[in-house]
């Protein structure tokens, strides 16, 4: 028994010296993928920057500026490592004491054998600082980050630093941490947005008419985050399926329109998942983006197909659309693929009378906002389509 307790002795006063020390944590049940030696360097790096901001955010002087980062009406939601750099550029010069102290801590790291020219790297390699929830999320008063690096080999967690007032706590952080803990996010480049589909152009769109019956999309909402924590803001993607009518042959084929890209805060899921009616505007992002110039009378019938961009996600999906050439011929239904890249939020095939007659005149059950009937692609995701008509 003796030996026990001077051997226990012992271990505690090995883990007291050490500068960070772990929370108890659930196993790791997170699938994680192979890595390569660039995507392992980068891995390093972006976990060796954590760590230096989680010391540099000490500092009140930094913490005072990166109060504009968790607004809740704020007006960006990360800072690129290249303009944090670039002492010619003004979001530097916003954020001085953040660039110097986090210069300064890589330049004490690099003495002690870590990465050298750390800054260098996440600049050259548009790596960017990101909040992903705002302040007003959290208790009053609440004002320490928990700062974290993309894992790189998953998208769901990753091991985070948090001060508690005496050392630097090592913690799981996942989308659950932050219900409760504010959190900054070391991010890598965004994945390339380019998408499968060519930019179709609707030939028939030219041709206008008299009155011309103009369609936006107004104000979203998506319960969904599509994807872990890492993550980061939602990439929507939103697009038109239009039957052509070819003059010479008389056949209605499907076609697509070009993609609406949509940058949907994450926050504004948050609130919209959780149910919250006064954080993010409960979720309802205004874009106001045209979705059809002009909805001509010939096209009775198109759809809208909606999902959250992600390259490695391939899907194809079948949908009909509509024609009528005149009021004598009978429609002409057309069905067509569609492949896209992401998480599928929903396809809705909209009848053009019902649409017109509907939008401003609710249908007993139908949800309104803002005078607009309300318009679904699935349970996770809303939209308001204001009409606007020509003469």
């Amino acid at each position: 028994m003796k030996k026990l307790i001077c051997l226990i002795s012992v271990c505690l006063l090995v883990t007291s010296c050490e500068k960070y020390e772990s929370e108890p944590v659930s196993q790791d049940q997170t699938f994680k993928r192979p890595l390569s030696d660039s995507e392992m360097l980068l891995k390093t790096n972006l976990d060796q920057a954590a760590q230096i901001l989680a010391d540099v955010i000490q500092d009140e002087s930094v913490m005072n500026e990166l109060d504009v980062l968790s607004r809740e009406g704020r007006e960006f939601y990360n800072i690129p490592f290249s303009e944090l750099m670039d002492e010619s550029k003004s979001l530097s010069a916003s954020f001085r004491n953040l660039r110097d102290g986090f210069l300064n801590a890589c330049s004490s790291s690099e003495s002690k054998g870590n990465s050298p020219n750390l800054a260098g790297f996440l600049a050259k390699n548009d790596c960017y600082i990101y909040c992903p929830y705002p302040a007003s999320f959290y208790p009053k008063g609440n004002k320490s980050y928990t700062v974290v690096a993309h894992p790189i080999d998953n998208d769901v967690e990753n091991t985070g630093y948090r001060y508690d007032g005496k050392r630097i706590l090592k913690v799981k952080v996942n989308e659950e941490y932050t219900d409760k803990y504010m959190v900054l996010m070391v991010m890598p480049k965004d994945e390339d947005r380019e998408d499968l589909w060519k930019a179709y152009s609707d030939s028939q769109s030219d041709a206008k008419g008299s009155p011309i019956y103009a369609v936006k999309v107004g104000k979203v909402w998506c319960a969904d985050y599509c994807g872990g924590l890492f993550e980061g803001e939602l990439e929507l993607k939103i697009a038109r399926g239009y039957p052509e009518y070819n003059l010479t042959t008389g056949v209605v084929s499907g076609k697509m329109s070009t993609v609406i890209p949509i940058d949907y805060p994450r926050s504004y899921a948050k609130a919209a998942i959780k149910g919250w009616t006064v954080h993010s505007n409960g979720g309802w992002y205004s874009e106001f983006t045209y979705w059809d110039t002009n909805w001509r009378e010939e096209k009775v019938q198109q759809c809208i197909l909606v999902y959250e961009y992600d390259k490695v996600k391939e899907s194809t999906i079948s949908t009909n659309v509509s024609y009528k050439k005149d009021n004598v011929n009978p429609a002409v239904t057309a069905t067509f693929k569609v492949s896209y890249c992401g998480d599928f939020l929903g396809l809705a095939e909209w009848d053009r009378a019902w649409f017109m007659r509907t939008n401003s005149n609710p249908e007993p059950g139908d949800e309104v906002k803002d005078g607009l009937t309300v318009r679904k692609t699935c349970s996770k995701f809303k939209l308001t389509t204001p009409l606007s008509i020509y003469n």
